[in-house]
């Protein structure tokens, strides 16, 4: 049997990841639909809307035939490490393609890929007037006559390079499908059927129905900010510099932003915020710092979870069931489809930790993992 690959967040799953999963399909004429779906943390550093179950019911329900959940220590990550990681688990899965969304469809981006500039040495990348990213498309642009601003394509490059870099060219083949009525980082929705999962969620806040925008029927919106803030207030007014120097991510003297921060008083999230960033830093990266703070997250914790990656399945249709039969012993990495204490502590337990937090933060009563089975279709 043949899989296509889909990397995903569905934030929540909308008419445009369907649009996405049924385009795939009929592009690759696949045997079988393999997700692979963050989990209840996003790339951003922010709670997912709603939890990765019913996301990813929503995916089978929608023609998936196996949703796997990316772990928080790829999933929570900046995008080249998201890439990196996701690719390499949907390579042991055993995909011989994988298509994503771009705003540039007519983009062989392997070969762009494969035509990266040196940045070592370049001198443009000591201004600080302008940022990484910035300097970075800038210094494509110069050599490849492409200008890489967009999000998806963004996305898109990060997933060739990592095919690239992991020698995958002859084993998997990367596609990309246009976007369709919606940009990525649109705000509001539109006369069509197709918004920004941005925009899905900015109307969710303000009392909207988006019923047709989704099928997903039961979402609503949790304001989790308030309980947000107030658990790192705690964590960080009470942690010293060196138990915040500690954490993931957290170099070039960020302990000391952080820490003065807190000492200001802030009286919310967004003013914590407000008062770390600084044009060396986005808020995307600041989001994901102050998650691994929350969750106590040290480097060794990391980097020891991303050495040993295991594959956590979620849902499966009778098709995926099969597929995974067939597959039997071809994986190098664990599948892991029934938690108990022993494994939530061992293998998952960072995102055991960051299912426990972001019940808190969302209020949710059910558990996120132990005793958690598959769903089933």
């Amino acid at each position: 049997m043949e899989a296509t690959g889909l990397i995903t967040e569905y934030n929540p799953f909308h008419n445009g990841h369907l649009y996405h999963l049924k385009k795939a399909q009929e592009l690759t004429k696949a045997d079988v639909t393999i997700v692979l779906m963050s989990g209840n943390w996003v790339q951003r550093g922010l709670p997912a809307i709603t939890d990765k179950w019913k996301r990813a019911q929503a995916a089978i329900d929608a023609g998936a035939d196996l949703v796997f959940e990316l772990p928080f220590y790829y999933a929570v990550q900046a995008g080249e490490i998201f890439a990196q990681g996701a690719v390499r688990l949907l390579s042991d899965l055993q995909v011989s393609s994988i298509i994503c969304g771009s705003e540039h469809a007519d983009i062989d981006f392997i070969n762009l890929a494969a035509h990266e500039p040196d940045i070592s040495g370049n001198s443009n990348f000591d201004k600080k007037n302008r940022t990484f990213a910035s300097n970075y498309a800038a210094a494509l642009e110069e050599k490849t006559g492409f200008y890489l601003e967009n999000a998806n394509d963004i996305l898109a490059f990060s997933y060739a390079k990592a095919i690239l870099n992991q020698n995958l060219t002859e084993k998997i083949k990367l596609r990309t499908i246009s976007r369709v009525s919606a940009d990525y980082h649109d705000q509001f929705l539109n006369d069509g059927e197709i918004a920004s999962a941005t925009a899905i969620r900015k109307a969710l806040s303000e009392g909207q129905n988006v019923d047709s925008y989704t099928p997903m029927s039961d979402l609503q919106y949790t304001d989790y900010e308030a309980r947000l803030f107030q658990l790192l207030k705690y964590r960080l007014s009470t942690d010293g510099l060196g138990q915040i120097r500690s954490i993931y991510q957290v170099n070039e003297g960020m302990e000391y932003l952080i820490k003065q921060a807190i000492e200001e008083n802030p009286s919310d999230f967004g003013e914590l915020l407000a008062l770390i960033k600084s044009k060396r830093y986005t808020f995307a990266r600041l989001h994901r710092v102050l998650v691994y703070i929350l969750l106590n997250i040290k480097v060794d914790q990391m980097n020891l979870a991303m050495q040993n990656p295991y594959h956590r399945l979620l849902g499966f249709t009778e098709k995926g069931r099969q597929y995974l039969h067939e597959k039997k012993g071809r994986f190098n990495f664990p599948t892991i489809s029934h938690v108990d204490q022993k494994t939530a502590n061992k293998s998952l337990a960072i995102d055991y930790k960051a299912g426990l937090v972001y019940n808190q933060i969302m209020d949710y009563k059910s558990t996120q993992d132990i005793k958690r089975t598959p769903i089933q279709s």
